[in-house]
């Protein structure tokens, strides 16, 4: 039995007694490595249009290599996952140094990426440590794709010559699209759906957009337009053709009929998401206030998931369509019904000549 098997067991283990006696641990880790990135999406935080003053935060505030090291080593006590995302992690000088020290803890790797980079990377390398490249393609058309992205069309085109490079350098992974007003077009008629296996993609994860309480404008597709992009995917669900949605079925049921994802408690905790500086904000990225913030250099996993700001999840319910919230937060029967069973395909077809029946 390999002992990387045998250590998750272990920190499961672990994990499922500190919940029984009511001790929140996270188990998932998520490294936003970088403050910048090289993409302007009106979506996400890093999306700023002023890159030389992103610029000048990241080099004041990312931590050095030595530092994440130091944070890798803590949370790899903990955890039996990681996730390296930015900003773009693929333009720290030193990404592949950090790749290669998370494997060495034997701690499982996915990358998010934009994939504008990947062309500056050794992949024969890169896929000997990562189990999956999580691609950010929100459209596969050149028009909504750059308003989404908020990049030229070149860029557009660089993107689909990296996903290439993917495909011939055989580096296993998967598209995330996060749906907003510009690509739900796409969703409806399933264009998105027929592009991702065009391109040879055989798994794709689809959450709606979370409205942004730090800008005036919203992203979030009207509600009658949700609902047709909601029966849309649940109708490619049922076809069982490929690409498979690695969202259950329930995620978009519930919008349907409640107009939001269902769940009692926010299941944040059971991730440690890491931000470029160092620190831990408690419970999430909606609390920013100092009292909230934590530097992992300098405090314990215990100390940071011992405060009592963790009691705010119990009650908040403010994050309405966000997949990754609604997945942490419900039951582990819906987790494993769903969730593991699409993963043990991926890995199965990881390494796979598999031909897709629906194309032979």
């Amino acid at each position: 039995m390999p002992v990387e098997f045998i250590q998750t067991i272990g920190k499961i283990g672990k994990w499922s007694v500190n919940r029984a006696i009511g001790r929140r641990r996270p188990l998932i880790a998520v490294f936003s490595v970088t403050h910048y990135c090289n993409f302007f999406c009106p979506m996400c935080p890093f999306g700023d249009s002023n890159k030389e003053g992103q610029i000048k935060i990241t080099k004041k505030n990312d931590l050095t290599t030595e530092q994440w090291k130091k944070i890798f080593d803590k949370v790899s006590k903990y955890c039996i996952w990681s996730i390296i995302e930015g900003g773009e992690p693929t333009s720290r000088p030193d990404f592949m140094e950090l790749v290669r020290y998370l494997y060495k803890l034997k701690l499982p790797i996915t990358l998010i990426t934009n994939c504008s980079l990947l062309h500056t990377i050794d992949l024969d390398e890169l896929k000997k440590y990562l189990q999956f490249v999580t691609c950010s393609i929100d459209s596969l058309l050149e028009e909504s794709y750059c308003k989404v992205r908020g990049v030229t069309p070149q860029m557009y085109y660089k993107v689909l010559e990296n996903l290439e490079l993917l495909n011939k350098h055989n580096v296993p992974h998967y598209f995330n699209s996060v749906i907003t007003k510009y690509n739900t077009e796409e969703f409806i008629n399933q264009e998105y759906f027929q592009r991702s296996r065009e391109l040879g993609v055989k798994s794709v994860s689809l959450t709606f957009v979370e409205e942004r309480s730090d800008v005036n404008y919203s992203l979030l597709p009207d509600r009658q337009t949700i609902i047709k992009v909601c029966q849309s995917i649940l109708e490619h669900i049922k076809s069982h053709k490929y690409p498979q949605v690695m969202i259950p079925p329930q995620y978009f049921e519930q919008i349907i009929e409640f107009g939001r994802g269902m769940f009692d408690e926010c299941g944040v905790w059971k991730s440690i998401f890491v931000n470029g500086n160092g620190t831990v904000m408690v419970p999430c990225w909606k609390y920013t206030s100092p009292e909230n913030s934590y530097n992992l250099l300098e405090k314990s996993i215990e100390e940071i998931w011992s405060a009592s700001q963790w009691d705010i999840a119990k009650t908040c319910h403010d994050c309405e369509v966000l997949g990754c919230v609604w997945y942490s937060s419900q039951p582990v029967s819906t987790f494993a019904q769903n969730y593991m069973r699409g993963l043990s395909k991926m890995i199965n077809q990881k390494n796979s000549n598999f031909i897709d029946p629906i194309q032979a």
